[in-house]
């Protein structure tokens, strides 16, 4: 689901920066591309020393039609390998890779306004085991769909832009398996595959901003076309699930004197219909909570959290070449309805909370004005109220070490 908003706001954003900067451009063709890699050790509390790398490529093309008409096409790459990552998101083993296409015809009306319909595919691959082969994740994803954008410039001199885009997806997961239907009825596996995790994604974004400051709201909406709610009766019901985030982001980039400052602040309410039946031992699975065993407990709305993500980066550029850096990035998850774990995987008091915070420390050299590297460290702080810890990490600290190459023009 981050990834989605995510990759949408990242979008919008470029496709307003490019409008700005290709509005008195007078050549046909004006290429982008930017492209980051990277390598760490990482040394947990927990488990064994391990290395991840991490690649995110760019490349687009605008080319000018018309005076009043523009097209631009975007491929995105992106792979993610072995890191740490806030707690309930995913294994230090875990990987994935993306390659999504999008495609916008741009016409502008006088000076001021300009609609933006396009399209988009994209294809996901995960892989959560060393064995695993990419066309074999359980939560790959194919997606396409359309979206429909408009621009409002409010000020020339200082790029102030305000977009609205609306947006919606067909969504597959193809290698899908729902492992408790599967034990429930071994028979039936089409009940188990039948694209219980396809859905339909409607996303809605407002994002003004001016003078390098900016900021948005976004609305999210899946509906999923398969999966029904869990009932306290451990049974799936009648009802299809539905999840609904909202969420508000600001942030700017400036330099100040010999200073580069970008922070960004992020608040996000993930809702969603769907339940949590536990059970404490394989035993257990087929009862429910009307046989009295401690060994089931079932949790209402367990997904519903409220989510608050900051990141304040920082360089100081000793001269035209070297700077030093350092940042701050501290995640927050608070669940609404879904109590603690104790060790013994007994819910227990108060709502599940996790807290996860990297410092970062760096130097960076410009080779030249396209490219650059950076050393960095970082230390990473993970903490949760959660105990029970037997599938995935929830308080760890950890240390990385790192190398990153960007080249942007």
């Amino acid at each position: 689901m981050k990834k989605i908003i995510l990759s949408a706001v990242i979008t919008a954003a470029l496709a307003g920066r490019l409008c700005a900067a290709v509005a008195e451009d007078s050549k046909i063709f004006t290429p982008f591309f930017d492209m980051t890699l990277g390598e760490a050790a990482y040394m947990p509390s927990v488990g064994n020393i391990f290395s991840g790398g991490s690649m995110n490529t760019q490349v687009g093309l605008l080319a000018k039609i018309t005076r009043k008409d523009q097209l631009f096409g975007l491929y995105n790459f992106n792979y993610s390998g072995q890191g740490f990552a806030p707690q309930d998101s995913k294994q230090f083993t875990d990987r994935s890779m993306s390659h999504s296409y999008n495609i916008e015809y741009r016409r502008s009306f006088g000076q001021k306004f300009r609609l933006r319909p396009g399209m988009s595919f994209a294809n996901d691959y995960s892989r959560t085991g060393a064995n695993e082969a990419w066309k074999s994740g359980l939560y790959n994803m194919n997606s396409s769909g359309l979206q429909l954008a408009a621009d409002y410039v409010f000020d020339f001199e200082k790029n102030g832009i305000v977009s609205l885009t609306y947006l919606t997806k067909e969504i597959k997961f193809p290698n899908y398996t729902d492992l408790l239907r599967e034990f429930q009825d071994p028979n039936n596996t089409a009940n188990a595959n039948g694209g219980l995790q396809d859905q339909k994604l409607v996303q809605i974004t407002l994002r003004p901003s001016w003078n390098n400051f900016f900021g948005g709201i976004t609305y999210t909406r899946q509906d999923y076309t398969g999966q029904k709610v869990v009932a306290n009766t451990g049974v799936y019901g009648d009802t299809k699930q539905q999840d609904k985030t909202t969420t508000f982001d600001a942030g700017f980039r400036q330099t100040l004197w010999i200073f580069e400052l970008y922070p960004m602040v992020s608040y996000s309410m993930h809702r969603s219909n769907q339940n949590f039946m536990r059970y404490k031992s394989l035993g257990a699975v087929g009862t429910n909570l009307l046989d009295g065993s401690s060994d089931v407990s079932f949790v209402a709305k367990n997904y519903n959290y409220n989510e608050l993500t900051f990141s304040v980066p920082l360089d100081l550029n000793i001269t035209g070449k070297w700077a030093v850096g350092g940042a701050i990035n501290v995640t927050s998850r608070s669940y609404t309805d879904r109590p603690h774990r104790d060790s013994d995987n007994n819910y227990v008091g108060a709502m599940q909370k996790n807290l996860m915070s990297t410092v970062t420390g760096s130097i960076r050299k410009r080779i030249n004005d396209v490219a650059m590297v950076r050393l960095f460290y970082s230390l990473t702080a993970a903490s949760s109220n959660n105990k029970f810890e037997k599938y995935m990490p929830s308080n760890y600290t950890g240390n990385t070490f790192g190398l990153s190459y960007q080249l942007s023009y």
